[in-house]
């Protein structure tokens, strides 16, 4: 394995509906979509130098990104499940009022890796324990090739805290916060450390 470079999906209709996130399965907007289209230029030299795979989330939004991505890059996609946001439960396809009003009840103020927000959906520590498996799954896989993913804001954090190898406890204390089109490169070096090269670079989408 080269690299691993995390694309954070593009500018969803759930960005401006009021609509939640997670589970909810929104499509891009236009400037989403042309957001895309800058990440698939800027990243062709790469990708021409180098033996890449490219990975999504099923959800949509990111689903469509990387297909723009993919277009670009003469990539095909592969879906997996496990890049998907957080399991939101019942909350899926609701508006962010309806959640405000139906979330579960906070145990305690701070940070709680056991929290189940909503019936049906993940704790945090389920979601990393899953997003966590899924990368070891796909590294496994294409040990021999650099890796493109594109998946939501949630999971390229806890995709963060996996290569930074934190156990669980410790997510409880570190938060990575990336934004819409946002590019994370992620490498080893020569004495095996894992390297965080570069973190939520959007200057690609400033032009």
């Amino acid at each position: 394995m080269s690299n691993i470079i995390l694309i954070q999906h593009c500018h969803s209709e759930h960005h401006l509906n009021n609509m939640s996130g997670g589970w909810t399965d929104t499509p891009l907007t236009e400037a989403g979509k042309g957001q895309a289209k800058k990440i698939g230029e800027k990243l062709k030299e790469f990708v021409e130098k180098n033996a890449c795979v490219l990975y999504s989330s099923d959800l949509l939004r990111a689903f469509q990104t990387a297909d723009i991505v993919g277009a670009e890059l003469k990539l095909d996609v592969i879906q997996e499940k496990g890049l998907r946001e957080i399991n939101s439960g019942v909350a899926a396809g609701k508006t962010k009022d309806w959640t405000r009003a139906n979330r579960n009840p906070r145990a305690k103020s701070e940070f709680d890796l056991d929290y189940r927000e909503f019936q049906s959906g993940e704790t945090w520590r389920e979601f990393y324990s899953r997003v966590s498996n899924c990368m070891d799954r796909i590294c496994e896989l294409e040990n021999e090739k650099s890796i493109l993913i594109v998946s939501h804001g949630g999971t390229l954090g806890y995709i963060l805290a996996w290569w930074l190898k934190f156990e669980p406890e410790m997510i409880v204390n570190a938060y990575f916060s990336s934004s819409a089109g946002g590019v994370t490169v992620l490498s080893q070096n020569s004495f095996q450390q894992n390297v965080v090269n570069k973190f939520n670079d959007t200057s690609h989408l400033e032009y």
